[in-house]
């Protein structure tokens, strides 16, 4: 059985400029485990044209809340840093 996974990619566009790749992968419980779920999302990025740097990471990681509260920082919605 596998899990449907929230995964960002930040990376680079076609135009060279810093851009979120967002993107679903299906993973079972032990490619979960393995982080294989990141290499899924990082291979996705790269046939949707981005290139590297590559990072990746899920709903679950620290990055998701600190992206959450980025969104927040950017629209001027707080001046909390």
């Amino acid at each position: 059985m596998t899990n449907r996974i929230r995964m960002a990619v930040l990376t680079i566009n076609a135009e060279g400029s810093p851009d979120l790749s967002l993107t679903f992968v299906e993973a079972t419980d032990l490619q979960y485990n393995e982080g294989k779920h990141y290499e899924m999302a990082l291979a996705r990025a790269e046939d949707e044209g981005y290139r590297a740097p590559m990072i990746a990471f899920d709903q679950n990681d620290a990055a998701a809340d600190v992206l959450r509260h980025a969104a927040e920082f950017m629209e001027g919605d707080t001046d909390e840093v």
